[in-house]
């Protein structure tokens, strides 16, 4: 592999809707998306795919063995942004995935599997939902939901696109995405390479609690019932409650809204949003329950839970795990095994095959911001070991046999 002018490539792609303070951002269907995807067309084109873009932003990239019957391999990740963001989100896997190809392609050996690149729209949070491209091309979108097709349809979207999108997929072997760890642990464990067990689950409620408006000068703290109060009871709560399932359960609340909102009036009612995330769908559960049950002994005011979001957990295939194991001793990379906290394109690729995911580490965590960086080396390693993966894979005519991870 040239890393020297995989750099370039990258550097050129990734910089697309950059501002003058180093930021980047390019948003579902905005004009530095379409410039990207424009930009990725002639890239992927170059490295010899047949290439299109469908209906809902998604840039393919595709390559026939030619054997009847074979099965495709697809790999990729996402060309959007979050607002502000920074230029490995995403990106990196794209490039790896093409430049994987890329070695694939020169190498001699027989060619056994098909390749089927993805570039995908909308995997940040945005109106239509996240891994907006990758639902719609897997068949999880589902347009008849009351007030869908008039938020799709700003973006100049019709019902029949979203059929269009869909692909069978029957053929697909497996899908692999090369992706920045955006946490810090990697990089604060000096290691190299994170081979990914599984992507969390996610679950998000609406909480509103009600108490009581009153003056806040004459109403004495014994008769208060105060909203605010019994909200930040909560949020203590959850932060405890995480912290007693150790590091593999995370709950945030990261919005909040207070009415009347008041200097001098006692809050009356708060609304707020909890998120947990956690690779244990069971352990989810068991923490929303408990949730609620916390909720319920408040004292002075009273709260009402409301589901928003829910996300299975995503298990990574075993076979890939131990192949990634195999590879990254061959080269003598140091890596470790370990979940997803964030979600991904691989959310909506599982639901039709196997998955599997390759961390690089992100320099202090940083990740959703302009000070986003890895290391060229790191991101290196990450490619390398995309490209043996593949190789591997398509040797084998397969996964190989069944492993745990």
């Amino acid at each position: 592999m040239d890393f020297e002018r995989i750099y370039r490539d990258f550097t050129e792609l990734a910089r697309t809707g950059e501002s003058a303070d180093g930021s980047v951002t390019r948003l579902l269907f905005d004009k530095s998306f379409w410039e990207v995807a424009r930009k990725t067309k002639a890239y992927m084109e170059g490295a010899g795919l047949t290439v299109w873009t469908d209906a809902c932003g998604n840039v393919h990239g595709t390559w026939s063995c030619g054997v009847p019957e074979a099965k495709t391999v697809y790999m990729g990740s996402h060309l959007d942004t979050v607002k502000e963001g920074g230029l490995y989100d995403g990106m990196l896997g794209v490039v790896g995935a093409v430049e994987a190809f890329r070695a694939f392609l020169a190498d001699p050996a027989e060619k056994r599997v098909n390749v089927h690149i993805l570039a995908t729209n909308g995997e940040e949070g945005n109106d239509l939902g996240g891994t907006f491209g990758s639902r719609a091309m897997a068949g999880l979108v589902d347009p008849d939901v009351p007030g869908y097709m008039e938020k799709a349809a700003a973006y100049g979207l019709k019902r029949e696109d979203f059929d269009s999108v869909q692909l069978p997929m029957k053929d697909g072997l497996c899908y692999l995405e090369l992706h920045i760890e955006q946490g810090s642990t990697l990089d604060k464990a000096g290691e190299q390479i994170g081979i990914v067990t599984g992507i969390v689950g996610l679950q998000r409620y609406g909480i509103t609690v009600s108490g009581e408006s009153n003056h806040a000068g004459t109403t004495m703290m014994v008769y208060r019932k105060d909203a605010l109060v019994g909200a930040a009871k909560l949020i203590v709560g959850f932060d405890r409650m995480a912290r007693e399932y150790g590091n593999s359960m995370v709950a945030t609340v990261g919005t909040i809204s207070v009415f009347p909102g008041a200097v001098s009036v006692i809050p009356e009612q708060v609304e707020m949003v909890l998120e947990i995330r956690n690779l244990s769908e069971e352990r989810l559960d068991r923490f929303a329950a408990d949730a609620v049950t916390m909720g319920r002994a408040i004292p002075d005011v009273e709260t009402k839970f409301q589901p928003i979001v829910r996300k299975a957990p995503v298990r990574c295939d075993g076979r890939i795990g131990k192949m990634l194991e195999g590879l990254c001793l061959k080269e003598g990379y140091s890596f470790r095994k370990m979940p997803s906290g964030a979600t991904h394109d691989g959310n909506a690729m599982a639901a039709k095959m196997p998955i599997g995911m390759i961390f690089v580490p992100s320099r202090d965590g940083i990740s959703h911001n302009k000070k986003e960086f890895t290391p060229w080396e790191d991101a290196s390693r990450g490619m390398q070991v995309l490209s043996g993966l593949l190789k591997k894979i398509n040797s084998q005519g397969g996964l190989g046999s069944d492993y745990g991870l």
